[in-house]
């Protein structure tokens, strides 16, 4: 079970915990009504057996019902499947190089971009996973999702999901079967995946991340995370974990070593990698995008979203965010 916080809600680290977690909040959003939480999948209970569930934080739920609530009147029911994206300048998130590249979203999570440069977003209210091809035709992939959160794409078109509120990654194909590839996690928050089709997933109510081969083992990777959120993998093996708590991003080398890169971060999210070796982080504490070089140095490329969740990088070099809550999501171009 997820720890409890001892937190004093006047305190300085109380609003950027607060603000760190609107992962949660957002990933939450549809269940906000029914104000309840469920025992992990993997919690197997007789029928006679009563058990303690884990709650949703009540900072959470109550920023959620207001975040919500306050734009339930303008937000529609559902984006029509044949709607368009827009792209144009986006006001106020930076340079003229910064653009929106997909917008018409409620609550855009997770981004990836193939090799034919189709845009993947999870949008986690719509319960959908929307394809934005380049000239801005979008589709819908797959089915069935509770809470997507976040997305990956691999090299033969297979997209994968994590979906949170399931506690399960799925694997969509190019033709549509959709399989699931990893299960029995509590609230899977992000998803990877390399070359050889090792796929990977951080769990942040359990405080883990897993490696899933291609046969469905399933194992721990690193360890002495505090709620690690957003996960990539580089073409060398190397596995960055955004640990959202610690404010620090870890690198786990194919041997196991951890090590830790990026101080000065404040509530780190998502994380993507570039065949240089440079990190690309989205931080909510900051609402900002920062980069780490392979020698770790630490800059802003981006200040000014509003909320930014999910990156990804295309073979362009140009990176797309996930800008929530101004529900579009952001170009920033090289």
């Amino acid at each position: 079970m997820k720890r409890s916080f001892g937190l004093s809600s006047g305190s300085a680290r109380f609003r950027q915990i607060c603000r760190s977690l609107l992962f949660l909040t957002i990933a939450c959003a549809v269940f906000a009504g029914a104000a309840q939480s469920q025992a992990p999948p993997n919690a197997a209970q007789s029928n006679n057996e009563t058990s303690a569930q884990p709650t949703m934080p009540p900072w959470i739920r109550a920023a959620n019902e207001r975040a919500f609530a306050a734009r339930s009147g303008a937000k529609p029911a559902n984006t029509p499947v044949g709607s368009d994206a827009s792209a144009g300048p986006a006001l106020g998130v930076g340079t003229p190089q910064c653009n929106v590249a997909a917008d018409k979203f409620v609550s855009p999570q997770g981004v990836a971009v193939d090799a034919s440069g189709d845009l993947y977003v999870t949008d986690s209210a719509l319960q959908q996973v929307f394809k934005v091809t380049p000239e801005g035709k979008r589709s819908i992939v797959g089915s069935g999702f509770m809470v997507p959160q976040a997305v990956a794409v691999d090299g033969a078109g297979n997209v994968y999901v994590a979906d949170s509120q399931a506690g399960v990654i799925y694997k969509v194909t190019p033709s549509g079967v959709q399989v699931t590839v990893g299960s029995g996690f509590y609230m899977p928050m992000s998803v990877a995946v390399d070359a050889a089709g090792n796929v990977y997933a951080a769990d942040p109510w359990n405080d883990f991340v897993a490696q899933i081969t291609p046969d469905g083992t399933q194992t721990s990777l690193g360890g002495g995370y505090n709620t690690p959120v957003g996960v990539a993998v580089d073409a060398a093996g190397n596995v960055y974990v955004a640990d959202t708590y610690s404010a620090a991003v870890f690198e786990i080398a194919p041997d196991g070593t951890q090590t830790t890169l990026g101080n000065g971060l404040v509530a780190p999210m998502y994380v993507a990698v570039d065949p240089a070796g440079d990190l690309y982080v989205t931080d909510t504490g900051t609402n900002s995008l920062a980069e780490i070089t392979s020698d770790g140095t630490l800059t802003t490329v981006r200040r000014g979203l509003d909320v930014p969740i999910g990156v990804a990088l295309d073979a362009s070099g140009d990176l797309y965010v996930a800008d929530s809550f101004s529900e579009r999501v952001i170009k920033v171009e090289p």
